[in-house]
């Protein structure tokens, strides 16, 4: 069957006995084999001694098969007490396991006999339902065992099978003297040509790594150098990572002065900036797997310095653009290496490894984002983050050296770090590389006020557009009183726009804060408290105003389910939704009693005229209420009903007025008691300045009129009135007209409006607000609709009467006055 034009068939004879995996593996020729299965063996070895072009492994055969099964019984949508029989075979799977070489191709005409399975009953067999696409059925057949036979000289093509992988695999065992297996050198170095150029397009660590230790065996300097070129030129984009793992066997079995200059080039401009990151991390790995060795001490100082002639390149020469992002690079690491290091000139190079990395953090990247080559995005950069982490590392590297020498470095790093919108880590910054205990002669201390003056700069200039968070601005006051007292004014004024509530008041109440400022930053706390009462003050003085209620004192006269819920809701004034004609009957009648005493106006309608039915319910009467007094009342706002949709119920849940009034006389109540805390902070000369005093925040208190009573003065004036509706011309209209004027318009601010009596021929207040307040700037004209004003009118003038007095007066001052 083998003859010159060979097919690549084998023969698989099976076996009449069952054999262990670990008693092939152990045994050797025909001693593993029982019974006619050893006599084949022993015919095979025999052929192998006189020469002949033969050879054989183990094997083991699994066969597995897919059809269709029947039924001999009912099956369907309800089941049924049926069994199932197969009933035709659809597909079948054939695999062949080498107990030396792995898996390997297999067909039916290989076997002998080749209706083996024919014979064999399958030891599983497993049957589905599907319905309409009838029974499913798999079975799978016990494994048997062959010995596979092939020609010798057609041993590499059977057993490979264009694998690349087990190429590899294959080579190394034929490289290994002394065994069956093993092959001569010069077919070895063959195999190895044959493989290198697969390599190069099958980058996998395990398929390089057997392939070195291929190489390292068979000694061949030629192979080895050509290996190390194909493999470097292959993708120069891209780090030799695979290499690190037998890079020290070839060091050790060619020389370091054969490697090195193969293994130098590996780290390159080209490799850098296409993924700083891998080459970083390339670097890092073969200095810690082989660096510490003598015998590559030179490698690795060419490595190192061919990295940072890459990172860091000398002024003007041009830089590739960056493809890949740096979030993970090793800074940390390459700092560590560089500063524990035996390098001669270490910290030079760290110098420049730092100034490449704040360039590098300061570069637009353009990187792919999908599988096409075309689709980039442009990543916008982040600034040098990663001295965070390394900030130990930093100050070491600092301290040995000079800090003067690295301050221009890091005043770079924490501008880039504040322009790139990381001012926190600016902040964060500042703190890990600032000394313990801090002294203005010290070149560390001038460092940190210079990087820290830089920080409070910018985010002191750009507090309203990007306000920071309470505790970075604890940070700030903590770095200003440190490092530079000068900011305490600046940051006095910057502070002044942040919100109080949030950030002001907690920053000024902390005791620990101003403990440890210095007088500087205290004068400036103390303002900031001073500003922040004032703040306060005018919150809580600030009438709350009033609700509109649209509350039913009746609404348990209806019945209805479906609306009872609205009808107790005072938040609510009209209720509409869809519903079945032949319920609006229904409605109607249950609310009768409601609509005839006025309460509630119902109406069936279909919108547009035309499609479904809606039922809509007006509530009539509404009162106003005091948001000071809301406490007592509630609603079903929060509440979701059957009758309603999510987005319905989240809608009332959001315009809930209730909600929003009490939310409203929280923050008045929360605003009273940081008023109460800030106060007790001012000094007596601040408490003692306007509006700085604690005023009531409730409008209708009678301690508060009280008050206002007792530091004003009653002031009687003259005035004229006159027509609300003209602005420019008076008209002679009665007194009687201009109050009810007043009147209305009082009457639409709420409930607190003005009660003016008559008596003795004067306008007097009533005695319920006999408060008066401070007197306006002009004394001819007094608004009477600003609440703001309360005065008693001693004297009401007509308009010729106003015109007379007003002639008098300029007559009096010498002026000219025309009136037409």
């Amino acid at each position: 069957m083998w003859g010159e034009k060979y097919d690549g068939n084998k023969v698989v004879f099976m076996t009449d006995h069952l054999y262990t995996p670990a008693g092939i593996r152990n045994g050797s020729g025909s001693a593993k084999y029982k019974g006619a299965d050893a006599a084949v063996v022993q015919l095979l070895d025999l052929a192998i001694e006189k020469g002949v072009d033969i050879d054989y492994d183990h094997g083991t055969v699994s066969f597995s098969e897919s059809g269709t099964g029947e039924s001999d019984g009912y099956y369907g949508r309800w089941g049924g007490d049926s069994s199932y029989y197969w009933g035709e075979t659809i597909d079948s799977d054939l695999s062949l396991d080498l107990s030396t070489w792995g898996s390997s191709s297999i067909s039916e005409e290989e076997m002998i006999p080749e209706d083996y399975f024919e014979d064999q009953e399958p030891k599983d067999e497993s049957f589905e339902a599907t319905g309409n696409a009838g029974v499913e059925a798999e079975r799978q057949y016990e494994d048997a065992e062959a010995i596979v036979i092939w020609p010798r000289s057609q041993r590499w093509k059977i057993v490979t099978q264009n694998d690349t992988s087990k190429m590899c695999q294959y080579l190394l065992e034929a490289c290994k003297e002394g065994t069956t297996n093993s092959e001569p050198r010069e077919q070895c170095i063959e195999k190895a040509i044959i493989i290198l150029p697969r390599v190069k397009d099958n980058n996998t660590a395990s398929i390089v790594s057997t392939l070195m230790k291929c190489i390292v065996m068979i000694g061949d300097v030629q192979l080895m150098k050509k290996f190390l070129i194909g493999y470097l030129s292959m993708n120069p984009k891209k780090t030799p990572d695979h290499l690190i793992d037998q890079l020290q066997a070839f060091i050790d079995k060619f020389g370091a002065e054969v490697v090195n200059p193969f293994f130098i080039p590996s780290i390159n401009v080209t490799r850098f900036y296409s993924d700083p990151t891998s080459t970083a991390k390339f670097l890092v790995n073969y200095i810690n797997t082989h660096g510490e060795k003598a015998t590559n001490a030179e490698l690795t100082e060419n490595l190192i310095s061919a990295f940072v002639d890459s990172m860091c390149p000398p002024e003007g020469d041009p830089r590739p653009e960056i493809s890949k992002n740096i979030d993970s690079f090793p800074l940390k690491e390459i700092l560590g290496i560089l500063i524990g290091g035996k390098h001669s000139n270490r910290m030079t190079l760290a110098k420049r490894v730092l100034k490449g990395y704040v360039w590098l953090s300061c570069q637009h990247i353009r990187e792919r984002y999908s599988y096409y080559s075309s689709s980039c995005r442009t990543v916008p950069p982040k600034g040098p983050k990663l001295l965070l982490i390394s900030a130990p590392l930093l100050v070491s590297l600092c301290e040995k050296n000079c800090w003067a020498d690295f301050e221009e470095l890091l005043v770079e790093a924490t501008s880039k770090l504040c322009l790139y919108g990381s001012s926190d880590d600016a902040v964060a910054l500042v703190e890990k590389i600032a000394p313990t205990i801090s002294s203005s002669e010290s070149e560390r201390s001038r460092t940190c006020a210079k990087i820290a003056s830089i920080t409070c700069e910018e985010i002191l200039a750009n507090s309203q557009k990007s306000p920071k968070s309470l505790d970075t601005y604890k940070k700030i006051v903590k770095i200003i009183s440190t490092h530079c007292p000068s900011f305490a004014p600046k940051f006095t004024s910057s502070a002044k726009q942040l919100d109080v509530s949030s950030i002001l008041y907690h920053l000024v109440t902390n005791n620990a804060l101003r403990a440890a400022a210095c007088d500087s930053m205290k004068e400036s706390l103390g303002l900031l408290t001073h500003h922040c009462a004032q703040v306060l003050s005018s919150r809580v003085t600030n009438e709350l105003g009033s609700v509109t209620l649209w509350d039913m004192k009746h609404a348990n006269l209806s019945q209805r389910v479906e609306y009872s819920s609205f009808l107790r809701d005072p938040c609510r004034q009209i209720h509409d939704w869809q519903v079945r004609k032949s319920d609006h009957k229904g409605f109607l009648l249950d609310l009768r009693r409601l609509i005839s005493m006025g309460e509630v106006k119902a109406e069936s309608y279909q919108p547009g005229g035309r499609g479904n039915y809606h039922f809509k319910i007006t509530k009539l009467k509404s009162r106003r209420v005091p948001i000071a007094n809301i406490g007592s009342f509630s609603c079903s706002c929060s509440v979701g009903s059957r009758y309603t949709s999510y987005h319905q119920s989240r809608q009332q849940y959001s315009n809930c007025l209730l909600k929003n009034s009490k939310t409203k006389l929280s923050k008045c109540q929360s605003d009273r008691e940081k008023l109460r805390v800030v106060n007790a902070l001012l000094k007596p000369e601040q408490q003692s300045q306007p509006g700085s005093r604690k005023r009531s925040a409730n409008p209708y208190s009678a301690s508060a009129s009280m008050n206002n009573a007792t530091r004003n003065q009653r002031t009687s004036v003259s005035f004229f009135a006159t027509n609300p509706s003209s602005a420019t011309s008076a008209s002679a209209g009665s007194s009687n007209l201009h109050f009810s004027s007043f009147a209305s318009a009082s009457s639409r601010t709420g409930p607190n409006f003005l009660s003016i009596s008559s008596a003795g021929g004067q306008w007097q207040r009533s005695p319920r607000h006999q408060a008066s307040k401070k007197q306006k700037t002009s004394p001819e004209v007094v608004d009477l609709l600003d609440d703001d004003d309360d005065v008693q009118i001693g004297e009401v003038l007509g308009p010729e009467q106003a015109i007379a007095k007003r002639v008098k007066e300029a007559e009096d001052k010498g002026e000219v006055v025309d009136i037409s």
